[in-house]
């Protein structure tokens, strides 16, 4: 409930952004986008290079301001939080897997996962069972104790993905995800996203250019003119 009203059917709903750089002139990169999501939704998001899928995230995840516009979850307008409120809005309610996964090569699989929830204050024996079930889900708990450096490629971005979902996040953003993996590797590495997208009623909003798996998902956008368009 928010204020006596009935909360809204979209839990997590972008208004009207826009995006401009400044510099030597103005680049406009988002000009009135609008993103709807319910609890367990997939939607992909294309586009050409340059668009502005990679701002989009990143606005939706609270790691940049929009020019304009606002980004509402579960009613709340995140843009009106404190600089606190907004690092625990990051930390709880958004899991991001990012092309590059920026895993952190001076610790194991493990450590990396429970990262988020050590930062956010709780300890380390209330998130290891967790944890392991996750890197298990995403089928490297045989390379918890391994380091990045001694992991393969998906291997690592299949940790960057329990990373992203330790603290249990209502909405994942998955930045090209399967950008860097062979495509065999790449599907897997979607499926499980899929799957547990299902399972843990997650929002999920993946940007990618593979227009296989963006026929897989349940909605597919087109950035394009600044702005989202139904394909």
């Amino acid at each position: 409930m928010l204020n006596g009203a009935e909360e809204p059917a979209f839990f997590f709903e972008a208004r009207d952004i826009y995006k401009e750089y400044s510099g030597h002139g103005s680049l406009q990169v988002l000009a009135g986008a609008n993103l709807r999501l319910v609890a367990g939704e997939m939607v992909a998001v294309v586009g050409a290079s340059g668009t502005g899928k990679t701002t989009l995230l990143h606005i939706l995840g609270a790691l940049d301001q929009p020019s304009q516009g606002q980004v509402f979850c579960r009613g709340e307008n995140v843009f009106e939080k404190t600089d606190d409120q907004l690092a625990l809005f990051r930390n709880q309610v958004i899991g991001f897997v990012f092309q590059s996964h920026h895993l952190l090569p001076e610790f194991n699989a493990l450590e990396n996962v429970l990262l988020p929830g050590l930062i956010a204050g709780q300890k380390r024996a209330e998130l290891v069972g967790y944890a392991e079930y996750l890197l298990e889900r995403v089928g490297v708990l045989n390379r918890a104790t391994h380091k990045v450096g001694e992991l393969s490629g998906g291997e690592q971005q299949r940790v960057a993905l329990a990373r992203a979902l330790i603290m249990k996040p209502a909405v994942l953003l998955a930045d090209e995800p399967t950008g860097n993996l062979d495509p065999k590797t790449g599907l897997k590495v979607f499926e499980l996203i899929r799957e547990l997208s299902e399972t843990l009623s997650l929002a999920t909003v993946m940007v990618t250019h593979n227009l296989e798996l963006s026929r897989r998902m349940s909605r597919c956008l087109t950035l394009r003119d600044g702005g989202l368009h139904e394909t």
